[in-house]
C-alpha cells in the first residue's frame, strides 16, 4: 500500500514529493524544506536535517520518513524505525541515481513518475557539454571546504564535463587558497548555499592567484537532487556556456 502520511527530512525530497503530486500526504518537513514555497505553508516544520524534532514528528503519526544517508544522522533514523515508521533512505551520487530515485518514489507513493523521468532524460540529451575543464565547487569558507568525490555535487560536475580537482578526496575536504591556487582550476563554482558566496569572494580568489573563472550559482542547482535535477542541470549548463 502506498504511503499516506509522509515526513520528509530532506529539502530536495520534500520538493520531489510535491512535484509528484503527493503534497497532500506531507505531514512534516524540516525548517529548510522551503520549495515549492506556495505549497508548504500548511506543513509543520519539525526541526532541521541534523536536529529533527522527533517528538513533534511522532505526534503527526507518519507512516513513511524520507531521508538521505549523507544529510540525516543514523541515530535519528534508527529512532524513527524503532517507533514503527518506515524509513526510505537514499544517497544519490549521479543523475543515474536520481533517475532510480524518481522511479522508486513513483512506486513508493503509488504515483506516475514518468513525466519527471522524461524531463530528466530530456535535460541530459539537451546538454551540449563545453570542452572538459578542471573545476572546483566550494561549499564553505570558514574554513574553506570543497566538494570532493563520491557525492552528488561531484556527479553533477561530471555530467557538465567538469573535472573535479578534489575528486580523489571523498566527501567535503578542507582546503585553503594556497592549495586551490596550486590545483589551478579553470572554473570555480561558488554556490549560495550552504555558504552564501558573493562577488567579494570571487575577488578574494582572484587576489589569491586563483585565475579560474569564478561563477556564482544557485546552490540548489548543484546540491538538490530528485525533481530539482532537470532544471538545475539546464541552468548550470547555461551558466557555464555564458
Amino acid at each position: 500500500m502506498a504511503a499516506r502520511r509522509i515526513a520528509s527530512l530532506v529539502p530536495s525530497l520534500t520538493h520531489t514529493v510535491c512535484a509528484l503530486g503527493a503534497r497532500d500526504r506531507l505531514v512534516a518537513r524540516t525548517i529548510y524544506c522551503v520549495e515549492p514555497r506556495s505549497e508548504l505553508g500548511g506543513v509543520p516544520a519539525c526541526g532541521g536535517t541534523k536536529n529533527p524534532d522527533l517528538p513533534a514528528i511522532f505526534s503527526l503519526e507518519p507512516d513513511l520518513a524520507l531521508a538521505c544517508t549523507e544529510e540525516n544522522k543514523p541515530e535519528h533514523l534508527a529512532a524513527l524505525r524503532d517507533a514503527g515508521v518506515m524509513v526510505h533512505e537514499v544517497m544519490p551520487r549521479s543523475l543515474d541515481d536520481v533517475a532510480r530515485l524518481l522511479a522508486d518514489y513513483g512506486e513508493l507513493l503509488g504515483v506516475d513518475a514518468r513525466p519527471l523521468l522524461d524531463d530528466l532524460a530530456a535535460a541530459r540529451r539537451e546538454l551540449t557539454a563545453p570542452p572538459r575543464r578542471r573545476a572546483a565547487a566550494l561549499i564553505w569558507k570558514e574554513p574553506w571546504m570543497a566538494a570532493g568525490g563520491e557525492n552528488y555535487l561531484d556527479g553533477m560536475m561530471a555530467e557538465l564535463n567538469l573535472e573535479n580537482v578534489f575528486r580523489d578526496r571523498a566527501g567535503y575536504p578542507e582546503t585553503d587558497l594556497g592549495e586551490l591556487a596550486d590545483l589551478a582550476p579553470e572554473v570555480v563554482l561558488l554556490p549560495d548555499e550552504p555558504w552564501c558566496f558573493r562577488d567579494a569572494d570571487a575577488r578574494l580568489l582572484a587576489e589569491a592567484g586563483i585565475l579560474g573563472q569564478a561563477l556564482l550559482s544557485d546552490g540548489k542547482d548543484l546540491c538538490w537532487y530528485g525533481a530539482w535535477a532537470p532544471g538545475g542541470l539546464r541552468r548550470l549548463a547555461a551558466l557555464l556556456a555564458d
